[in-house]
């Protein structure tokens, strides 16, 4: 009996063994699996959503020499504004003299009143300071170059110049030279009528050029460094 109480406990020592071995290999298992569970939520958080870029745009300069409204500059930035409204790049803002952080400056005596005021395409650092006064990534100048409507035909077109900056160094990113013309299929009689569907047709390239620039400028690899011989 002795003898088969012996074996008895044994058995039963070897299955206490057996399980605790389970438990311990099972427990090992599943931790190594949470572990996977939590790099894989770990490695989608990593995968945010990029964060949108600030972007200042300012009236475009108007030539005296060609005929248009004087709130004309105003208008070409209204409407790219609009264009960009929903694009995943960028948050736009119209610059005016009357916004909080310009209106401080001007009576801080930090800038001058004619420092507030267009023209901002022919003065770099003019519209560096006034971006940079506002916290802004980028910023965007432009100009009217050329506007013409011909009477005979009822088609008008434009040329508009448009700069894109980083408003942290001033770095100019790239230049846009834009043309637009009144479509054939819309027949207009008024020479305003003209030239704002020409704008219309210009803004809409513009647009489009930036929003291109900007997925070049994040699909594109970096260059490769040549290591020294």
């Amino acid at each position: 009996m002795e003898v088969l109480f012996d074996m008895l406990n044994v058995r039963k020592g070897r299955l206490l063994t057996c399980l605790s071995l389970s438990l311990i290999i099972g427990a090992l298992v599943i931790g190594s699996a949470n572990a996977g569970l939590f790099d894989m939520f770990k490695g989608k958080k990593k995968d945010a959503a990029p964060q949108m870029q600030s972007l200042l745009v300012f009236p475009f300069d108007q030539d005296s020499s060609i005929k248009m409204p004087s709130a004309f500059g105003e208008d070409l930035a209204s409407s790219l504004r609009t264009m960009l409204v929903g694009n995943r790049a960028y948050t736009v803002y119209i610059y005016h003299e009357k916004l909080a952080p310009i209106r401080r400056a001007k009576d801080d005596n930090a800038i001058k009143p004619t420092d507030a005021t267009s023209p901002f395409a022919e003065d770099a650092a003019k519209s560096l300071k006034l971006a940079q006064l506002l916290a802004s990534d980028y910023y965007m100048v432009g100009s009217v170059d050329d506007c013409q409507v011909d009477a005979k035909t009822k088609v008008a077109q434009m040329t508009l110049r448009a700069d894109l900056y980083d408003a942290k160094s001033g770095k100019l990113i790239k230049t846009f030279l834009i043309t637009g013309r009144t479509p054939d299929s819309v027949k207009a009689s008024g020479d305003d009528e003209l030239r704002s569907l020409a704008a219309g047709d210009a803004v809409a390239k513009l647009k489009l050029e930036l929003m291109t620039a900007d997925s070049d400028s994040e699909e594109k690899p970096a260059a490769p460094v040549a290591k020294p011989k």
